[in-house]
């Protein structure tokens, strides 16, 4: 049973003016949003574009991610871990009781500044 659906759109150009104010501003910011294992992950960045596209592909998913979520669970930032295996990203989610076992199915898709994520909750 789907229990939500949830979509994000986000310019990347708002991710990047965070990113341009500085290495202590920025850190600030993926340790507020990011999990422990994604947060080791951005720290591998080297370079702004890839922290900003890092930074953005996560914040996308993850608001998709709640908005499907809600009312059924109010997420906080660090309750949900995206990551790869593979080609497509997949997340983890610290679920509630009552969305015990669910499965989310996300996507991301961009184009130019544009950056646009979906996910979908099923429960068995």
């Amino acid at each position: 049973m789907i229990v939500g659906v949830g979509v994000d759109l986000l310019s990347i150009t708002r991710i990047q003016s965070i990113v341009s104010r500085g290495t202590r501003y920025s850190q600030r910011f993926a340790r507020r949003i990011l999990c422990e294992r994604e947060l080791t992950e951005y720290q591998l960045c080297t370079i702004d574009v890839l922290r900003i596209g890092f930074l953005a592909n996560r914040w996308c998913l993850k608001e998709a991610i709640y908005k499907a979520a809600y009312p059924h669970q109010v997420l906080q930032w660090n309750d949900v871990c995206i990551y790869k295996n593979g080609p497509k990203p997949l997340a983890d989610i610290q679920w509630n009781n009552e969305l015990a076992n669910s499965q989310v199915h996300v996507s991301l898709s961009h184009d130019n500044d544009l950056l646009i994520g979906y996910a979908i909750i099923e429960k068995p």
